[in-house]
Formats: C-alpha cells, sequence, structure tokens
C-alpha cells in the first residue's frame, strides 16, 4: 500500500471516529429527561401528576364555560396571562391556583359520603376557583352590558362576598359535573328573564343548587338569593339591591 493511500485510509477512519461521536453524544443529550411543564406545576402546586392530570382533565371538559369566564373577567384574564410562557391549560390551572390560594376559607373534599367522587380531595380549591369564576360569568350573563354598568360592582362588592360561602358549602357536599345558565332563546336578548341564573349539577348528575335573582316590578329593588335542592322553597342569602330602574336583563 503506498504512503499516500495509508494515509487517505487513517482520515477516513478518523472522520468516521468523529461522526459516530457527534450521533452518541446527540443521542445522549436527546435521552436526558427533560423538566417538562408537567413537572414544574408538579412542583410549583405541590400536586401529583394524576393530580395535575385531572385538573387539565376537567378543565378540558368545561372549556367553552371556563372561556366564557374568562372572556367576561379582566382580572381572571390578566391573571392567566401572566403565566404565558406555559400552554395554555397549565397557564389556567396556575392562575386559578392563585385564586384558590388567596381565599381565606378552605374548602374541603365531598361531604357526603353516599355521593361517588371523581375528583381527587387535593385539588378541590382549585376546582372551586373555576366553578366561582363559572358562576360569576352566568350573573354576568345574565345582566348584559348595560346592567353590568349598573349594578356590576355592587354584585362583586355586596353581593357575592355574602352569598358565596354558602354556594361553597354545597358545592363541597356535592361537587360539580356541569351547569345550566340564564340563555333562554325564545325570551328578549335571548336571556331568562325570570329569576332563574344558574343551576349547578353534582357528582351523581342531579341538580343541587339555583341561583335567582327577584326583580321588583319597577326593577329598581333585586333580591339575590339561591335554592337548594334539600329544600327547595327556601330562599337562601337574599341580598337585596336598590338601584335606578333596569333594563330588561342581557340588555347590551
Amino acid at each position: 500500500m503506498s504512503f499516500w493511500r495509508s494515509i487517505k485510509k487513517i482520515a477516513s477512519v478518523l472522520v468516521l471516529v468523529m461522526l459516530l461521536n457527534t450521533v452518541f453524544a446527540a443521542i445522549t443529550v436527546s435521552a436526558l429527561p427533560a423538566h417538562s411543564e408537567l413537572q414544574q406545576i408538579q412542583d410549583e402546586l405541590n400536586l401529583t401528576e394524576s393530580e395535575i392530570q385531572e385538573l387539565l382533565l376537567f378543565i378540558q371538559e368545561h372549556s367553552s364555560s371556563i372561556e366564557e369566564a374568562i372572556e367576561v373577567d379582566e382580572n381572571l384574564k390578566a391573571n392567566i396571562e401572566q403565566y404565558n410562557e406555559y400552554s395554555k391549560e397549565f397557564a389556567m390551572i396556575l392562575a386559578f391556583a392563585d385564586i384558590a390560594t388567596s381565599q381565606t376559607s378552605t374548602v374541603s373534599h365531598l361531604s357526603d359520603s353516599s355521593i361517588p367522587s371523581e375528583i381527587s380531595p387535593a385539588i378541590w380549591p382549585i376546582v372551586w376557583a373555576v366553578v366561582a369564576a363559572i358562576i360569576k360569568a352566568a350573573v354576568k350573563k345574565k345582566m348584559g352590558k348595560k346592567i353590568q354598568k349598573q349594578i356590576g360592582d355592587k354584585f362583586d362588592r355586596d353581593v357575592w362576598p355574602q352569598i358565596e360561602p354558602g354556594i361553597k358549602a354545597q358545592y363541597e357536599r356535592y361537587g360539580y359535573t356541569r351547569n345550566k345558565g340564564p340563555e333562554a332563546p325564545s325570551q328578549p336578548n335571548g336571556i331568562n328573564q325570570g329569576e332563574h341564573i344558574i343551576s349547578l349539577f353534582g357528582q351523581d348528575g342531579i341538580e343541587y343548587l339555583r341561583l335567582d335573582v327577584f326583580t321588583s316590578q319597577s326593577r329598581n329593588h333585586t333580591r339575590w338569593h339561591f335554592h337548594t335542592k334539600d329544600n327547595w322553597p327556601d330562599h337562601k342569602g337574599n341580598i337585596d339591591l336598590y338601584h335606578n330602574s333596569l333594563p330588561k336583563w342581557g340588555s347590551e
């Protein structure tokens, strides 16, 4: 074998070794476990992977109601947008977890042992933050923009803080699977012009709470209250607001 042929052969072998080293290095790096979003959320909220997966499933199942809640609540929208480095669902989880942490009262797991629960106790406070946002979005839908301008702040300040504990207690007992809001296509503005705002349905699929608002004939007095399935005729809450005469519910 000539000298130059030997040199070329050695050079070819060296190039091949370098290529193989590069490939193996790439494989080694790609095989390293990435610190995924899921792991970051687990670490931040101190929840298990299965609990995070439950939250993701809950958010996906109720995505349309949650989107409506975000659309009408600028504070909620801002809370979610601060986590814009995360995917949408994870950003929602973090935002609702912040809301749950800021609440002074705690939420226990399902208290009625005869009703099966599909939600882990650890995530109930976060789920309640979602349900509360859905309820408040239904109230805003019932009002419409014109009534929101008149009494929206009064509801947030004077009504919701007083009725939330009672509604939350019912949620703690029965859980949440779906709601029926104030939409009524055959009525003015597509909104129920009667008292009904939103009904909540529990883990057993049965309605257990109905949030209503009474309106005086002159429409300058509203009484916000709720009913529960243990005694439907009973009016709970009964928070009165006095204001200028309101237009029809849902007026834009």
